[in-house]
């Protein structure tokens, strides 16, 4: 059986033939899910095409697989409709078929609501047998941690730096759930055993393992004990968690001892009062010393950040620059206030009128949501400015002039210069955002 793993991106991220590949190199990673299939898939002739690396296959497959997000139903509706044309049968997954399951029917053949790989092989074998259902309901059904990692040496794509999930779900804090996709996809919590985690790392032959956990240090016990064992290997980590990490600090010289490199702290960790909260002392400095704390064990520092709620205003976003400057914080990710379909956030802002429903919107970077005294125009530029302002040459260099002596030459300028370097490649060829 052939099967083809489709992934679609923004229009601006896509290959074109006899142009460079767009944006930094250290944000192309592969489609996680794609090696995930393709492991689940090894007796038969698989298939990953990425967009943003390579000119369309010509191959006429039995199958086509497509995670789609939000904001690209639309197009991957049209790229539907020319396979089943070809009596090639489509399977749509992802955000965007998990939430809309109706309006996903209409144009694939397959949908699949939440993880696609703990259903996968039902859909294998249904196919063969001619008995492919319209439906696919992951629930709680175990997930599928293997993957076939050959598609990381697909041309194009990062040379340095490798993938790894230990869990799924989303640990988001109660104020940020509804924002998030991972609770759109996985409904249940699951981990992968330690022991397996280690035997995952050792096949890995780079150096540096990007965790794509919702919140590595959710379970604190799990984490470390996934760390001790993979000390041997001489890992270096890059993973994402909550503000919480500030009530166990003592956890810090242990991450840096087990070869930690990059810190990013979820949106909760700011929290989404910053209208407020940047001009009290208290906050501020709070803040500062938090950062100075990884920074001490060596450690770089990123912020995620969720804007675009009542109160700001284009003062604010001139005071906003200055206090991530002031903080000494490495790096940031900015995201706007993106509510999921049908969640009570959602549902509040809608009987408002206060929200845009139009879903090619949903980015998370076009504004959706309006405030108070601010168009969403406005919005949008002011969020530029923030972002181009913290990647502006001359910010650069004055945040590395702050937390070199506390990093140290090497981890300045593979930890903090090469990330900053990156984002800015990506803003200035307008590739989106976040990355």
């Amino acid at each position: 059986m052939k099967i083809l793993f489709y992934y679609p991106v923004d229009s601006a991220k896509r290959y074109e033939p006899l142009i460079a590949i767009k944006g930094s190199a250290f944000f192309r990673r592969p489609n996680y899910d794609a090696m995930r299939l393709a492991y689940l898939s090894k007796n038969h002739d698989f298939y990953y095409f990425d967009e943003r690396t390579e000119e369309k296959p010509v191959i006429k497959p039995d199958i086509v697989v497509l995670p789609i997000p939000i904001h690209l139903a639309y197009y991957t509706q049209t790229l539907s409709q020319r396979w089943r044309e070809e009596k090639i049968k489509t399977i749509a997954y992802g955000v965007y078929p998990s939430l809309f399951l109706n309006e996903a029917k209409k144009y694939f053949d397959v949908v699949v609501r939440g993880d696609v790989t703990a259903v996968w092989k039902d859909i294998l074998e249904d196919f063969q047998n001619d008995e492919l259902a319209d439906v696919y309901e992951a629930g709680d059904a175990p997930v599928s941690f293997r993957v076939y990692r050959e598609y990381e040496k697909k041309y194009g794509l990062t040379p340095i730096i490798s993938q790894l999930r230990t869990s799924y779900g989303c640990f988001c804090s109660i104020d940020f759930k509804d924002y998030c996709y991972e609770g759109i996809l996985q409904k249940k919590h699951q981990f992968w055993d330690p022991r397996e985690v280690y035997h995952e790392v050792s096949l890995i032959p780079r150096k540096m393992i990007y965790l794509m956990d919702d919140d590595f240090l959710h379970n604190l016990e799990y984490a470390c004990e996934i760390l001790n064992l993979c000390w041997r290997l001489k890992k270096m980590w890059i993973f994402q968690t909550k503000g919480t990490i500030f009530r166990h600090q003592r956890i810090l010289q242990f991450l840096k001892e087990h070869g930690v490199r990059i810190i990013y702290l979820k949106e909760d960790w700011l929290g989404n009062c910053l209208a407020q909260n940047i001009y009290q002392k208290e906050f501020v400095k709070e803040k500062e010393y938090e950062v100075n704390m990884i920074h001490a064990h060596r450690m770089t520092v990123g912020a995620k950040l969720m804007l675009g709620f009542d109160g700001e205003n284009s003062g604010f976003y001139r005071d906003f620059l200055r206090f991530l400057i002031n903080i000494k914080v490495d790096f940031v990710e900015i995201a706007v206030r993106t509510p999921m379909p049908f969640t009570e956030t959602y549902r509040k802002l809608e009987k408002s009128k206060k929200l845009n429903k139009d879903i090619s919107l949903y980015d998370r970077w076009m504004p959706v949501v309006r405030i108070d005294g601010m168009g969403q125009n406005e919005l949008y530029n002011w969020l530029e400015f923030l972002r181009d302002g913290f990647y502006s040459w001359e910010t650069i260099i004055r945040r590395l002039l702050l937390v070199a002596p506390q990093l140290g030459f090497y981890n300045s300028l593979f930890f903090f210069l090469v990330p900053n370097l990156s984002y800015r490649d990506n803003f200035l060829e307008k590739v989106g955002y976040p990355p």
